[in-house]
């Protein structure tokens, strides 16, 4: 039988109801601004019916209603649109990053260099061209020393810029790096944070309430870290949310890994991102993605393109500089300051630190044979320089077999120096493992490097270089002329040597004489002369870059031309993505957003609702007082 205060409990329960039905919808309204925030919708059934299937109950209709209650509050989420963002914002984060860097390094090459001070119209190529132009000048008026004032201060300004770039750079390098440091921190905070949430999510669970806010707060650090990194989201068991990286759990449940930053010796001590365990992250999307890619690719190689220029127009100028004469009738000096390396003038260095030298670190070597260009060289054989083998044959010009050194891949650069002499130097290396402006390795079956051009001492296995011994200059011919390699980074300390700086008569613009027939000139062919600064000069439309296939001039343009195209490409990426990641967030508003009208609504219903269970508790009420004080009961 139904109780007499059936009534009663039954409006109480509906007001407790629609009661909460308001509270989901102001909780709505309140929330409208709140970014990420998922719009929450409150559930009704019928509650559990009175049912008595006994054979003494009364003749009447049975399953008394005892009205309603919350069955649940979920949260309006599309999991698809979900996925789909997730995946979608590990694009934007790369190409927002990349289009960010991309674009400063762009602003490197376009902005004036600053020189004592004084903002100058001038950037790298211009500074080239204008000290390409002094020489020029100087060869015009060999005699005048304010020709030679105009040079130098060019040459400043050229040293300076080259400087700039490789500081600019490499500032950009070290914010690129701190970047990576953040953006880890950033995902093990995170990591902890989900994991810290997944925790209470089940709790809460486990005693039948709906966390509802917490999944939003939860959700919202998955798309943060979705931009960070590119991550999957495992949803399949309702009571543990995994989440991965590179195909490793970084969350499980309750449970985090870590990330770790370990400085690299072997690159530049900048920080690589390792598992707990040791083994390297593996990103392939996001930010971190991106800032890895930066640091350890563009702008990696970008230093190396200033440093081949450096140490390209120190090396060229310097040969033929050597070779002239000054004001003063001196030669045999350098113009730019040479840096080495290593201080072995054999070139043997330690490369792998254990106190003991190992390596012979080379970075030219030239023949003691004069050779003509354009000659048949009449021999056959094959040579391998630097791992890669290179075939010739008697009916090969010089011209024809230098070429295709240059263009081997071998990263050397052949040609004939101002003595008609072959001359094999080594250009930046594109394998990390490998030192950058060393010669490897050079060996010759046949008589190539050995009797005609004189580099080699003898053919075969037995007279080969390789830089992985030492004291290897033993295997160039007695009169044989190398130097040791560079600094790692020569655009980093690139300088007019100081007797020029002090004195501008020891600038060698006159050719000389040799008076004794042995190969040396010895005599300066005057002041008037200028045949030296005429050949300085040259190498500004001289093929001397990647190969000796590009002049300098040309070398720039393929540099400004490549990272346009970077620029261009990440920023069209750039684009794209944020277009496509807005209408992906513009849906899932739509879904699962809060409507001010639709709640207003809803607001309106429940309390509709309301005001009819109360008024139906008040109804009772009267029944009920009838009952009691009118029956007497």
């Amino acid at each position: 039988m139904v109780s007499t205060f059936h009534g009663i409990e039954m409006g109480k329960r509906s007001l407790i109801t629609h009661t909460q039905a308001t509270n989901v919808t102001g909780h709505n309204l309140n929330n409208l601004n709140t970014e990420g925030y998922t719009r929450q919708v409150i559930n009704l059934q019928e509650y559990e019916p009175i049912f008595m299937p006994d054979m003494t109950r009364e003749e009447r209709a049975g399953q008394m209603g005892q009205g309603v209650i919350t069955q649940n509050i979920v949260r309006v989420r599309d999991v698809l649109i979900d996925n789909r963002l997730i995946f979608e914002r590990k694009d934007l984060g790369y190409y927002e990053i990349r289009n960010k860097y991309i674009h400063q390094m762009e602003l490197i090459y376009s902005e004036p260099t600053i020189y004592n001070d004084s903002k100058l119209t001038t950037n790298l190529r211009k500074a080239f061209d204008d000290f390409m132009s002094g020489w020029q000048d100087l060869a015009n008026h060999p005699d005048e020393k304010s020709a030679r004032t105009v040079l130098l201060e060019r040459a400043n300004i050229l040293t300076h810029s080259v400087r700039l770039h490789y500081n600019q750079f490499t500032d950009l390098r070290n914010n690129v790096d701190l970047e990576i440091q953040n953006r880890v921190n950033e995902i093990n905070d995170i990591a902890k944070k989900i994991a810290h949430l997944n925790d209470r999510i089940l709790r809460s669970e486990a005693i039948g309430d709906n966390p509802n806010d917490l999944r939003d707060e939860r959700d919202r650090l998955i798309d943060k870290l979705s931009k960070i990194a590119d991550i999957q989201i495992s949803r399949e068991d309702n009571d543990e949310l995994i989440i991965y990286i590179g195909g490793r759990h970084l969350v499980q449940g309750q449970k985090y890994e870590k990330l770790n930053l370990v400085a690299n010796a072997e690159n530049d001590g900048y920080y690589d991102v390792y598992w707990k365990d040791g083994e390297k992250l593996v990103v392939r999307g996001g930010e971190l993605s991106a800032l890895l890619e930066l640091r350890d690719v563009d702008l990696y190689y970008e230093i190396k393109k200033i440093d081949s220029f450096a140490a390209n127009v120190t090396d060229l100028v310097n040969e033929i500089h050597r070779d002239g004469f000054g004001l003063n009738s001196k030669t045999g000096n350098n113009f730019f300051v040479e840096f080495p390396f290593v201080t072995d003038p054999a070139g043997n260095y330690d490369r792998n630190r254990d106190g003991v030298d190992d390596s012979t670190y080379i970075f030219r070597v030239s023949g003691k044979n004069k050779l003509e260009l354009y000659d048949k060289i009449g021999i056959r054989g094959t040579m391998n320089i630097n791992g890669i083998d290179i075939a010739y044959y008697e009916t090969d010009t010089l011209e024809q077999v230098i070429r295709r050194i240059n263009e081997s891949g071998a990263r050397v650069n052949a040609f004939l120096n101002p003595q008609s002499k072959l001359t094999i130097k080594a250009d930046y290396e594109l394998n990390r493992e490998n030192p950058d402006f060393v010669i490897r390795n050079l060996r010759d079956d046949g008589l190539f490097l050995t009797g005609y051009a004189g580099i080699l001492r003898e053919s075969g296995d037995a007279g080969a270089f390789n830089w992985e011994n030492i004291n290897q200059v033993n295997q160039f011919d007695n009169l044989a002329q190398w130097s040791v390699a560079p600094q790692v980074h020569p655009s980093a300390y690139m300088e007019v040597d100081q007797k020029i700086k002090s004195d501008i008569s020891y600038i060698a613009a006159a050719s000389g004489i040799d008076t004794n027939g042995d190969g040396i000139k010895d005599l300066s062919n005057g002041v008037g002369d200028s045949e030296n600064a005429l050949r300085i000069s040259s190498l500004k439309h001289s093929k001397v870059m990647v190969g000796m296939s590009l002049t300098f001039s040309e070398y720039f343009e393929m540099i400004i031309a490549d990272i346009g195209s970077r620029g261009s490409h990440a920023e069209k990426g750039f684009k794209s993505a944020e277009l496509l990641v807005q209408n992906l967030e513009n849906i899932r508003k739509s879904i699962s957003g809060v409507n001010v009208d639709e709640e207003f609504a809803n607001l309106i219903k429940f309390q509709h609702g309301y005001n009819a269970s109360a008024k139906f508790v008040a109804e009772v009420d009267k029944m009920i007082e009838t009952i009691i004080f009118r029956l007497g009961v």
